[in-house]
């Protein structure tokens, strides 16, 4: 990283490091002077520690909040801790909510704006900034129906606004809309002066190219840096023609920049988009960031970064004429083969690792995964350029996986012990990595745990809180999500640190609703604030004071089958009485504490607590502390079980699935278990020539490890044929052995997606809908995983899009249903009207060409508006097609018909009536067409529908008289006086003719018609 110089004129150079020893407490101050130093050389006025002005925390886009006290894991496992409130905002909320003050920032799709109070939800102010961008324009279910402010804003404390980009529908039509940098006061939420700024003009680096407002799609969150607030720029769905920007926007009001990553070609993209995750800055001038799809660099140096930049990590300088320049650049060597496969880097965001986490020869690290799920560390120093390595691979401090892809960014936590990192896979798990220095003075990527679990498409991206270093407070936040379309979503919380079996334990989890996809919480003073996509903004914390407290209390070390006391300080927040303290084991409650006991407000107790470890590695307990009044509150507890000699994390290394001629990479930690220092004697490798091991990464005999300390060795697969592989590794000590067991398969063949070329619906009636599905299939012999799936929006749609990461396989396939719903007469189908889908087959991206035709035909959109030809409807199956009736059309149904005439529009007749229509002609008879569908009576006895012949006619139905209809003069007499509810009540037969003219009985008398007067009397 280049030197950076903070206002005032201190300076902190990279060549200025020098390695330290961690102690907790100089730990502790050390990382927060730097993220001080760091925090205030990226802007003139650096936000508090307290605020998240915003995504990610800071500016590295770390997640890691050390200010939480209060969000201890026992805390936060409290039946005190839960929802605070959930505010109801108008529109999905795709953007991180912001915490400044008292003030929580949410802005939504709708292009609202919202000031919530950040302990009530109530909201402050209210600003809607012009109409947001319909989605169906281009035709995409991304995200629909609206797009409006979708990035993460960013506040600026010296100008005391929230910076924000809008997509606004205010120009001639959809297809020219524009997009806006605004600046909102953020006691007001007032405009303020100089703003909204047009975002216009073409890339400094390819003036060819000018911005397209309508394509373009701003996801990444925004960053603050010197004055200028910089935004990255995709395309909505891919849209074409597009290329990925970035562009700065004072904060006085003024467009100071723009770039783009392709330069100087037709074919563009190299979209900017990283699941939502902020540009990042290292240093002042400085900005990194991922790229998507598009022409990928050639393989050469970092330093001279070619004109097409996709599928890469990139590095940008800000010249003082404030344009920008690209100085340095990563690009898989597999990067043509990412492109095809839609497998993108840029779907995962970098993020920064604070300084003292690496070593003297690399002390600025990077982390970047994207969908083809490898983990890679980064120099920032020297990002690595593309096919760098030897033999032209990846140069890179270490390259972990592939596990499952990534859609979202990774998290860092700092311990007094190291640092780490969290990835949350699709559809795979949260995963835990140590950063771990090699015995050649390189740093290594150690997989350490996984939750128990795994996680949906759209889950969100991880962040961290904690207590300083203190890595038995860390809790890891995300929110789950079952699939792509966000139901049932949760708000989850693990411990940081894994248990001594590897796994992340979940401490807390609360439902959210439908969650926004790839979502960021944001978390300040001991709350927990989330977005999501059925409009609502939720808060989660403690809504009391619990009666009692205690600091996370460390007991320190203690040996299997032995015992270690220790205390802890329980203290009152109110007056009140303890009535019990209880744990569970490894941990136990001493017998010297005497309870109840009375303590003022202010006053503590000393609970004598005993730790008596079953297995080494770290201990995570709760003491629960009951009152008098009926409060329960838990109180967390650490320690350290030890048993001299060696362990294993994980205990065996599986390769599962890996398609042959292909790489894939685990690590093991060896583990020193015990508070001896260990000497290694003797190293047997896996002598299958399959698997290989990294002879940097291998403890060499007389190599000596420290107590509690861990090396990390690199085992590799490299498949060559489809036959299962079992072996091991054994490291053996002067203090014991530890043996891994290594199993591996294989998979050979080729994965192949097949898909119909078109899904025609045919003809469907304007106003209905008809739902049809098309086979995913993959014909190949190895499983296949989907990498990009876009699902239509507008007349052709789905309510279950595809998710991406699902894996298909061999010989198997998936179903994707898609709706029709015409609005207006005729074709449907255009060019732009498909869906899209791409797997890692390498065939590249393959369309589903939607075609239908919309019609006019008013008697099949009533028959579908109230479920006529389902069997379990009221008038059943359909017994016709459509046949013409004089002026109009019917179709008969088992129990039924339906009619339909320009004057009358279309109604049904089932039932008796029916049988009584149908037997005077229907529609063709003397009652002709139905003008109502079959009501009841008012009185609530009878049914009745209403007709247009004879000079208008009805069919009156009750149980006691049949159904019986009644026309022209007798009728209106009949109507006259009440129909049913008059004196004369329902009709108990047709109209019959007698001498004199027409007759109709009814329960309560008769009424005649002369035909030669035309009086109707009775």
């Amino acid at each position: 990283m280049p030197g950076f110089s903070q206002e005032g004129g201190a300076k902190f150079l990279a060549s200025s490091y020098r390695p330290f020893r961690w102690s907790r407490r100089a730990g502790t101050a050390l990382l927060s002077a730097l993220l001080t130093l760091a925090l205030v050389g990226l802007s003139v006025s650096a936000v508090a520690v307290a605020d998240v002005g915003t995504i990610a925390h800071d500016a590295l886009r770390t997640g890691w909040d050390s200010n939480e006290s209060a969000l201890s894991p026992s805390s936060v496992a409290s039946s005190n801790f839960g929802k605070l409130f959930s505010a109801t905002v108008d529109g999905q909320v795709y953007a991180q909510p912001l915490v400044v003050g008292s003030t929580v920032v949410a802005a939504t799709e709708n292009n609202a704006v919202y000031g919530l109070d950040s302990a009530t939800g109530v909201a402050k102010w209210t600003r809607t900034l012009g109409p947001a961008w319909p989605a169906s324009t281009v035709s995409c279910g991304d995200l629909t129906p609206n797009i409006g402010i979708t990035s993460t804003p960013v506040y600026d404390p010296v100008t005391r606004s929230v910076f924000l980009l809008a997509k606004t529908n205010d120009g001639a039509s959809p297809q020219l809309p524009h997009w806006y940098m605004h600046s909102l006061d953020l006691i007001t939420g007032a405009e303020t002066s100089g703003f909204p700024v047009l975002i216009d003009g073409a890339p400094t680096n390819d003036p060819t190219r000018p911005f397209n407002a309508m394509t373009a799609m701003q996801r990444p969150g925004l960053l603050l840096m010197n004055g200028v607030v910089y935004a990255g720029f995709a395309s909505h769905c891919d849209y074409t023609p597009f290329v990925g920007y970035i562009v700065g926007v004072s904060t006085h009001g003024k467009q100071t920049t723009m770039w783009a990553t392709e330069s100087g070609n037709s074919s563009a993209e190299g979209g900017i988009w990283q699941s939502g995750g902020g540009l990042v800055s290292d240093g002042a001038g400085q900005i990194l960031f991922a790229t998507g799809n598009g022409i990928s660099p050639k393989a050469g140096p970092g330093k001279t970064p070619p004109a097409t930049l996709a599928e890469s990590v990139v590095r940008l300088q800000v010249g003082s004429d404030g344009n920008l320049a690209p100085t340095d650049f990563f690009s898989p060597a597999a990067n043509a083969q990412l492109n095809l496969n839609d497998a993108d880097l840029g779907s995962g965001a970098p993020i920064a690792i604070p300084d003292g986490y690496g070593t003297g020869a690399h002390p600025h690290l990077m982390a970047q995964v994207g969908k083809d799920g490898h983990v890679y560390l980064l120099d920032r120093d020297n990002l690595g350029g593309m096919a760098q390595g030897t033999g032209g691979t990846d140069a890179v401090l270490d390259e972990a996986g592939p596990y499952n892809g990534v859609w979202g960014r990774p998290a860092f936590l700092g311990t007094s012990s190291g640092g780490y990192i969290y990835t949350v896979e699709n559809k795979g798990y949260l995963r835990a990595f140590k950063l771990v220095p090699s015995n050649t003075g390189g740093i290594q990527l150690a997989s350490i745990g996984t939750s128990a679990g795994t996680f949906g498409y759209t889950s969100g991206a991880p962040a961290i809180t904690s207590n300083g270093t203190d890595g038995s407070s860390a809790l890891v936040w995300m929110v789950y999500a079952t699939g792509p379309t966000g139901a049932s979503a949760e708000l989850r919380a693990y411990r940081a640190l894994p248990d001594n079996t590897g796994q992340l334990k979940q401490v807390f989890s609360a439902p959210l609703g439908t969650a926004s996809k790839f979502s960021s919480v944001a978390t300040d003073g001991g709350r927990v604030y989330v977005g999501t996509r059925d409009g609502h903004v939720l808060a989660f914390g403690a809504p009391t004071t619990a009666a009692v407290g205690a600091a996370n209390t460390d007991l320190g070390t203690a040996q299997v089958g032995a015992t270690r006391t220790g205390t802890v300080t329980i203290t009152a927040s109110r007056a009140v009485t303890v009535s019990t303290v209880t744990t569970v084991a490894p941990f136990a409650i001493g017998t010297s504490i005497t309870l109840p006991r009375m303590l003022s407000k202010g006053s503590s107790l000393t609970a004598p607590v005993t730790f008596s470890p079953t297995a080494p590695g770290q201990a995570d307990g709760t003491l629960t502390v009951k009152t008098s009044d009926g409060e329960t509150d838990l109180l967390g507890v650490h320690a350290i079980g030890t048993k001299d000699g060696l362990g294993a994390t994980p205990a065996a290394l599986q390769f599962t699935g890996v398609p042959t001629q292909t790489i894939s990479r685990q690590t093991v930690n060896i583990v020193n278990t015990g508070t001896t220092v260990v000497k290694i004697t003797r190293v047997t490798l896996p002598a299958n020539a399959e698997l290989s091991v990294d002879a940097t990464t291998v403890p060499v005999v007389g190599q000596q490890i420290q107590p509690l300390a861990s090396v990390p060795v690199s085992v590799t697969f490299s498949p060559t044929t489809a036959n299962p592989v079992t072996d091991s590794l054994v490291v053996v000590s002067d203090l014991g052995t530890v043996t891994v067991p290594v199993t591996a398969t294989a998979v050979s063949g080729a994965a192949h997606l097949q898909l119909p070329p078109s899904l025609n619906f045919g003809d469907v009636p304007v106003g209905t809908s008809v739902t049809r599905a098309f086979q995913i299939q993959n014909t190949g012999n190895v499983p296949m995983t989907v990498t990009k799936a876009k699902a239509p929006q507008g007349v052709f749609s789905t309510t279950t899009p595809i998710a991406e990461g699902l894996k298909i396989p061999a010989g198997d396939s998936a179903y994707q249903s898609v709706t029709f719903t015409p609005a207006a007469v005729g074709s449907a189908g255009t060019l732009d009207t498909f869906y899209l889908i791409t797997a890692d087959d390498g065939q590249g991206a393959l369309k589903v060409m939607l075609t239908g035709n919309g019609t006019d035909d008013p008697v099949a959109a009533y028959a579908w508006k109230i479920g006529a030809g389902d069997p379990r409807s009221t008038l059943g199956r359909s017994l016709t097609m459509e046949f013409a009736v004089a002026g109009g059309t019917c179709q008969d149904y088992v129990r039924g018909v339906i009619c339909w005439s320009p004057t009358t529009g279309a109604h049904a007749v089932h039932g008796a009536i029916y049988t009584r229509y149908k037997a005077a002609g229907g529609a063709a008879g003397f009652l002709r067409f139905p003008t109502t569908d079959e009501k009841g009576t008012p009185d609530g006895v009878g049914r009745y529908n209403h007709f247009s012949g004879s000079g208008r006619s009805s069919i009156y139905w009750t149980p006691a008289t049949g159904a019986h209809s009644v026309q022209g003069a007798i009728r209106n007499k009949w109507a006259s006086q009440g129909w049913e509810k008059g004196p004369l009540g329902y009709p108990v037969t047709d109209e019959y003719s007698v001498p004199i003219g027409r007759e109709s009985d009814f329960r309560g008398g008769s009424l005649v018609w002369n035909s030669h007067t035309g009086v109707v009397s009775g």
